[in-house]
């Protein structure tokens, strides 16, 4: 068996084109969008395999909060999927620009989350001004029901 994990990149396309290991590249692949490819599970339309007569379900958030937070959770969904893309295509410069855009995206939506709700992480901006979550409820303070 041998350990691919100790090779170089390129050794590993070098005449490996038609290897299932390295599914081949396709011109205008078809997207879904970040919102239907977090809730497939998959952002590309030609990977997705549906199960059985499963439909997947669409998310409705109840606030303003949620909303913002399943856009955030959505984004980032599709930009790990399209790392995952580009470590077997790095040279798919589309791909690249379409991550990169989704990367600007994200970082506004996570200012404008962490504006609004507080932050998301401890090195998040909002920290400025301390640990501002000690005088929001908890969340089991909060009836969700």
């Amino acid at each position: 068996m041998n350990n691919y994990l100790n090779y170089p990149y390129e050794w590993y396309r070098e005449g490996r084109e038609n290897d299932s290991f390295f599914p081949p590249m396709q011109e205008n692949m078809n997207l879904y969008t970040p919102k239907q490819g977090f809730e497939r599970g998959n952002l590309f339309q030609n990977l997705y395999s549906q199960y059985k007569n499963y439909q997947p379900q669409s998310l409705n958030p109840k606030t303003e909060q949620e909303k913002a937070m399943r856009n955030l959770q959505a984004l980032t969904f599709a930009m790990h999927d399209l790392n995952l893309y580009l470590d077997l295509h790095p040279e798919d410069q589309s791909m690249v620009m379409l991550f990169k855009d989704y990367q600007n995206q994200q970082e506004k939506l996570i200012r404008e989350y962490e504006s609004q709700y507080g932050p998301l992480t401890v090195s998040g901006n909002s920290m400025e001004n301390g640990f501002s979550w000690v005088n929001t409820p908890w969340p089991w303070e909060v009836d969700n029901v």
